[in-house]
């Protein structure tokens, strides 16, 4: 699973030997799309396919190299660990919310 490295996992920066400039351009860029377009209080398995797949051309459109790798699976990582970031802070995030609310009795 990427962004795991200590369970099993990797990291998709190391899988995918990019210079660090590109890369970051390349995270920064996808961390953009994925704020405009998608519902980041939603995984990525919850999302509009139409939006996932105008994400996806729009980073193939800005990064032609992702053309290279079969299934566009650094894309579709990295779509579903923002996704996977930003959807779990939106529940912590509603259950700090949902915990400061406390019911009082009204005094007659």
């Amino acid at each position: 699973e990427p962004g795991r490295p200590g369970r099993g996992g990797y990291t998709l920066q190391e899988a995918l030997d990019w210079n660090p400039k590109a890369y970051t351009k390349f995270k920064k860029f996808m961390h953009h799309l994925i704020e405009e377009n998608l519902d980041t209080t939603k995984c990525a398995s919850s999302q509009n396919h139409a939006l996932l797949k105008t994400v996806r051309d729009k980073a193939v459109d800005a990064f032609p190299d992702l053309e290279n790798y079969s299934g566009y699976w650094p894309l579709n990582d990295m779509i579903m660990m923002r996704l996977k970031y930003t959807s779990g802070r939106a529940r912590q995030k509603e259950s700090k919310l949902g915990a400061g609310k406390t019911k009082t009795k009204i005094k007659k």
